[in-house]
C-alpha cells in the first residue's frame, strides 16, 4: 500500500485562469499530491458542465507549477486531451491523475479510458464507486480497468459513497451514505489503495468535517477534498467545498499532514 496518504485537493471544477492560480498558490503551500482541475463535470441538469477543451491549458499551468494535476475524465479522448496538455510540462518525477467518476458505467468506456492512461508511466487512474450499493460491480470495475492493462502500481480506488434510496435513514442529511466496512472489504480483494471522499458523502462544509472523522478509524490510503477560494461563489458544489484553512483544519482533525 502506500507509504503515507495521498492527498488531491482542490476545486470541484476549474472555472478561470484566474481561480487555478489561486489554486496552484495554496496547494504549493501545502504537501498536495494531486490538484483537482477538472475540466468536464457531469451534472443533473443542463448548467455550467466544465470549461471542457477551452480549459486544456489549465493542466500545462499546474505542472508548470511543479504540481500534479488531476480530472475526472468521461470520455476516452479526454483522456488523450489531458496527456497532450499535460505531459510535455510536467517536471521530473510529475504526474497526471485521470479518474472514472460514480456515474460512468460503461464498461467500454472504462476499459478503452485505462487503455490509454496505460500507455504512459506519468499517467495514474483512479475509479469512484458506482452511484449504488452493489460490491460485487464496484470490485467489477476494477477488474476491467486491469484487464485493459493499467498497471496496478498506478491504480487507485475512491470511496465515495450512495445515493440514499427511499427509506435509508440519514438523520443528519448526508450528500451519501457510507459502509466503511464494505470499503475495506474491497480494499481487501483487490489490492488496490483506497482513497475516501468527505466532500461527496458530506455535502455540507460540516458534514465534511464528520465524514472526514468518522473515516479516520478505518485503513484509507488518502482523501479527495473540494477545496475552493471562495466557495459561496463557486459554479459546481458551492455547500460542500471547503476554504484552504479549512483543509488545514480537516488535515489536523483526522491526522491526516498537508503540511509542506
Amino acid at each position: 500500500m502506500v507509504q503515507r496518504p495521498i492527498i488531491i485537493a482542490g476545486p470541484c471544477s476549474a472555472e478561470s485562469d484566474e481561480q487555478m492560480d489561486i489554486a496552484i498558490a495554496e496547494a504549493s503551500k501545502r504537501r498536495v499530491d494531486f490538484v483537482r482541475t477538472n475540466l468536464w463535470k457531469p451534472r443533473d441538469v443542463p448548467a455550467f458542465d466544465g470549461l471542457g477543451e477551452k480549459g486544456l491549458h489549465l493542466l500545462g499551468q499546474v505542472a508548470r507549477a511543479g504540481l500534479n494535476p488531476g480530472l475526472e475524465v468521461l470520455l476516452p479522448e479526454h483522456v488523450t486531451m489531458a496527456m497532450d496538455a499535460t505531459l510535455p510540462h510536467l517536471r521530473e518525477g510529475g504526474r497526471l491523475l485521470v479518474w472514472i467518476g460514480a456515474r460512468n458505467q460503461n464498461h467500454l468506456i472504462q476499459d478503452e479510458i485505462a487503455r490509454l492512461a496505460a500507455e504512459d508511466e506519468h499517467v495514474w487512474l483512479m475509479v469512484k464507486n458506482q452511484p449504488w450499493v452493489a460490491e460485487k460491480h464496484w470490485a467489477g470495475i476494477l477488474t476491467w480497468v486491469l484487464d485493459a492493462g493499467m498497471p496496478a502500481g498506478r491504480l487507485l480506488n475512491c470511496y465515495r459513497g450512495y445515493t440514499p434510496s427511499y427509506g435509508d435513514k440519514n438523520p443528519e442529511g448526508f450528500r451519501n451514505l457510507v459502509n466503511f466496512e464494505e470499503a475495506m472489504r474491497v480494499k481487501e480483494k483487490t489490492g488496490v489503495p483506497m482513497l475516501f471522499d468527505p466532500s461527496h458523502t458530506g455535502g455540507g462544509v460540516e458534514n465534511v468535517f464528520k465524514m472526514g472523522e468518522m473515516a479516520a478509524k478505518y485503513d484509507f490510503d488518502g482523501l479527495i477534498i473540494e477545496v475552493h477560494h471562495d466557495p459561496e461563489h463557486a459554479f459546481t458544489d458551492s455547500r460542500q467545498q471547503l476554504t484552504w484553512p479549512q483543509l488545514d483544519e480537516l488535515a489536523d482533525k483526522t491526522g491526516v499532514s498537508v503540511k509542506a
